[in-house]
């Protein structure tokens, strides 16, 4: 049976569908509907790890600083001591009395050294506030050592802006044995 090209093939309505071009409303709105969720999902996480991010680099540069101070603060020759109470003292005296205890760096004016002709430190440091205190102590050392040492435990603590602890270092100085039988 050959095919003649005139004639026209009828074809019922109920078996033909139309071939199906580009999306529907429907699927548009879903699709923004996803990508919304995942890009906010995206910028949430990025502004969650630039706040840790600055906060780590906050707590780097206290603990720097903290550091450098208290390098600064134990950083003490023995043998300028005729005692083991003087060299105590030196650590235990207030500030105000050319001691170490009750020192303060206020921020903006955190240096380099304890000297006011020192450069300040990097612009980094300078939100911080730096507080020494020092006190007297005896570590008690268990059995089978059992002994007391005599110290003095300097803390260095860094606040931020907002009077926040960032960090606390802790020291125990143990008295050189050059002056513990020196008297007070």
């Amino acid at each position: 049976m050959a095919c003649d090209p005139t004639k026209t093939a009828v074809i019922p309505a109920s078996t033909h569908r139309p071939h199906r071009r580009g999306i529907t409303l429907l699927e548009t709105l879903l699709a923004t509907a996803v990508l919304l969720i995942v890009v906010t999902a995206v910028m949430s996480a990025l502004a969650a790890g630039r706040a840790q991010s600055e906060e780590a680099k906050q707590v780097v540069s206290a603990t720097l600083a903290a550091e450098m101070l208290m390098a600064r603060v134990t950083s003490v020759q023995p043998e300028s001591f005729q005692t083991g109470g003087a060299w105590a003292a030196h650590f235990t005296t207030s500030v105000s009395s050319g001691g170490w205890n009750g020192h303060a760096e206020e921020a903006g004016k955190i240096r380099a050294g304890r000297d006011l002709a020192l450069p300040l430190l990097p612009d980094g440091y300078q939100n911080l506030t730096l507080h020494v205190s020092a006190a007297e102590q005896t570590q008690l050392i268990p059995p089978p050592i059992a002994t007391a040492i005599e110290g003095v435990e300097v803390a260095v603590e860094a606040y931020a802006l907002d009077d926040r602890m960032v960090t606390r270092l802790v020291r125990f100085l143990p008295m050189p044995q050059t002056l513990a039988g020196a008297g007070p």
